[in-house]
């Protein structure tokens, strides 16, 4: 069987100081690509993007660091020049930089929902609109954009989150279908699910080999990967686990043939999902089964 091979292949992957990021420049590095390790500066000043080259670069690998906050257009612009001068061009996007803050939606503020989603989804659209000229000169390209399950089925005390999740769907869809022809462009939306510094206060640290990103990094490559045809397609992983997740229209009743309450009565919804966790407790069984057991603590 043909495994993906990245050599000549430039990434520029955001977030990717930790977590899902790091696993995915990780296994890209791996696989000949040359990757730009973009993250934010941490309080202090410091540079984590740099660590992630550095032990990349130790490895034999090539990448360099990109320090800025993805929800800027300067920095979006930055990280692709970063890119060309350093490889030569943008072959693949993977936005996976994110933030959720857990508050109940009658008492979360404006400000508090505008942070969450400048930086999931301005910071995704801003490095799209960056990497996307030299994609389309190229005739080449590979995006792969972070949703969540939360974005598809809802997550308690997260609508700003779950809200700038779902836009990832519609922008990969109309996107794809905005690919000129004759480019070999591919969008798709990737909703992970993983033991990550953002998740490890609701799975306790026993997990992390269970639900390590590293289990996710291999579909996210793929998708990066020449071998990768599909596009405007949604993909639920964890735990090497996958799935490609769809949208499902019911059948269509004619609102002339009955009063509209029975109409809309007949109207049966296709079996889905009534939340995230419900959605995730088939990607990651054996965490969820725990959950069950032990009345919720995972810790």
């Amino acid at each position: 069987m043909a495994e993906p091979n990245f050599t000549g292949r430039t990434a520029i992957v955001t977030g990717a100081a930790k977590g899902l990021g790091e696993a995915y420049a990780r296994w890209l590095a791996d696989r000949g690509c040359a990757v730009v390790i973009s993250n934010r500066v941490s309080a202090d000043g410091s540079s984590q993007a740099q660590a992630v080259v550095d032990a990349i670069m130790a490895k034999g690998g090539r990448a360099v660091a990109h320090d800025g906050p993805v929800e800027t257009v300067d920095a979006a612009q930055e990280m692709a020049e970063i890119a060309k001068r350093h490889f030569g061009g943008i072959d693949i996007f993977i936005s996976n930089a994110g933030i959720v803050r857990f508050i109940d939606f009658s008492t979360v503020t404006i400000e508090e929902m505008r942070e969450v989603v400048d930086i999931n989804l301005w910071g995704a659209l801003y490095g799209l609109k960056a990497v996307w000229p030299s994609m389309i000169e190229r005739g080449y390209g590979r995006v792969v954009l972070t949703g969540s399950s939360a974005g598809m089925w809802g997550q308690p005390q997260s609508a700003s989150y779950s809200m700038s999740k779902a836009a990832m769907v519609g922008l990969a869809r109309s996107v794809s279908l905005d690919v000129p022809e004759g480019k070999d462009i591919k969008l798709n939306v990737i909703a992970p699910a993983a033991y990550t510094p953002m998740s490890a206060g609701h799975m306790g640290e026993k997990w992390a080999d269970y639900a390590s990103a590293d289990r996710v990094a291999p579909v996210v490559g793929w998708l990066c990967s020449d071998l990768c045809t599909t596009t405007g397609g949604i993909y639920h992983s964890g735990a090497s686990n996958v799935r490609r997740v769809q949208t499902i229209e019911g059948p269509i009743e004619d609102l002339n043939s009955g009063p509209t309450d029975e109409v809309m009565g007949r109207l049966v919804p296709q079996p889905e999902w009534t939340s995230s966790y419900a959605s995730g407790a088939e990607v990651l069984p054996e965490l969820v089964k725990a959950l069950r057991q032990q009345g919720g603590d995972l810790g």
